[in-house]
């Protein structure tokens, strides 16, 4: 073959490599590589998209799905100014959330309803709603198993505290009108049961905390996963990105599976706990 011939084709070649397959920017490798690593703390481990936090940066997930480790024993997340113990992250698109002020103690300082950002979140189809009334007189007419104790340093006789179910609301309601306040608070319904047959005391349900959904790009984020990208977010506009060794994408990798085999299972958008 003539040389000069054979150098044509051999240019012709490589200019034709660089323009299907750009050579990623140092940027764009390090979106990859920060993205492909998940977080861990205390008993969960291994959490991915949409969630980021302590050495995952915001873009590998969305904004409103920031972890924090609390004292390297367990993460928590605030959803609006309330913040709530993570107690599991599950692969249906599920978790486990109770809030940090209530765990362990029935009688907090500060009362408010449970609320939701429900653009990101929504309640599960098994929550039932409790309300807990404060600073209530005894009520002879409630159940015994309906009431616990919020000691007073002075003594106060409206020291009771009743929990009950919408049914039992509608009820008693009237009876409780001397209480100094009341919340609504989400309990999972299988602790509900518990509750209510005396093998669980109320304490216990709220400490297993209730169920939340979230499915934040889970569909765009199995296509982008698929064709071997790592799921992010513009810190901007939020809107959804999928990283790939060439250049972030709006879905998916420009080759379907061209740079699957180089990233890791932790890739996943989170594992079991």
């Amino acid at each position: 073959m003539d040389t000069h011939i054979f150098f044509f084709f051999f240019s012709a070649s490589i200019i034709f490599i660089l323009l299907v397959s750009p050579i990623a920017s140092s940027h764009e490798t390090e979106q990859v590589f920060e993205c492909n690593g998940t977080f861990s703390c205390g008993a969960i481990q291994g959490i991915g998209y949409p969630f980021w936090g302590s050495g995952r940066p915001q873009y590998c997930g969305h904004r409103g799905f920031q972890l924090l480790c609390q004292e390297n024993q367990f993460p928590a997340m605030d959803i609006g100014s309330q913040r709530f113990r993570v107690l599991n992250i599950s692969r249906a698109g599920m978790m486990s959330i109770a809030p940090v002020d209530i765990w362990e103690d029935p009688c907090p300082q500060q009362l408010y309803n449970i609320s939701l950002d429900h653009n990101l979140f929504d309640f599960a189809a098994t929550i039932r709603n409790l309300t807990i009334f404060y600073g209530c007189p005894l009520e002879d007419d409630i159940a015994s198993q309906n009431r616990f104790m919020c000691n007073t340093s002075n003594g106060d006789t409206h020291s009771y505290a009743y929990y009950l179910d919408e049914s039992l609301s509608r009820i008693h309601g009237s009876e409780l009108g001397d209480c100094g306040a009341s919340i609504t608070f989400p309990v999972n319904q299988r602790e509900l049961e518990e509750v209510w047959s005396g093998t669980e005391r109320i304490v216990d349900a709220w400490n297993k905390g209730f169920d939340v959904m979230y499915v934040k790009d889970m569909i765009p984020c199995m296509a982008c996963r698929d064709s071997g990208g790592v799921c992010g977010s513009n810190n901007t506009s939020l809107d959804f990105l999928c990283f790939c060794p060439d250049q972030p994408y709006s879905k998916s990798c420009l080759v379907p599976g061209m740079f699957a085999s180089s990233l890791t299972s932790s890739n996943q958008p989170f594992r079991e706990a």
